[in-house]
């Protein structure tokens, strides 16, 4: 290094100076359209939740017509690999095929459409 080189880690640089920190002066964030009223609270943040499912509505519908017209999405490098590996998965431990497969059924179904494990 040069000798006439400023070395900040060195000389403590900027951090070694006391000073305040930038959220100190920060103002407190005001809560906007808050209530008072308990049960008013309650309907205004039930409204909200409301509107954002049906906002999330409109975006799954937007999504939906997407794939429509587009057809699904190509099949990436990591898809293949993914595929070739749970193959040689499969391949290599026959028992774990069963538990590898794809579920035709929710979570928490079991074969016969009944909820709980489905190993008994």
């Amino acid at each position: 290094m040069k000798p006439d080189h400023d070395n900040r880690l060195e000389a403590g640089g900027d951090l070694s100076k006391p000073g305040e920190c930038f959220l100190e002066r920060r103002q407190r964030p005001e809560i906007v359209g808050h209530v008072d009223n308990p049960t008013l609270e309650a309907i205004r943040r039930l409204w909200w939740r409301s509107f954002d499912r049906v906002c999330g509505f409109f975006v799954l519908v937007q999504f939906w017509i997407f794939d429509r017209i587009f057809g699904p999405e190509l099949q990436t490098p990591a898809d293949i690999q993914r595929e070739a590996d749970r193959e040689w998965l499969v391949r290599a431990f026959p028992i774990t095929g069963e538990t590898i497969e794809t579920r035709e059924h929710p979570a928490g179904q079991n074969r016969d459409d009944e909820t709980g494990s489905p190993y008994r």
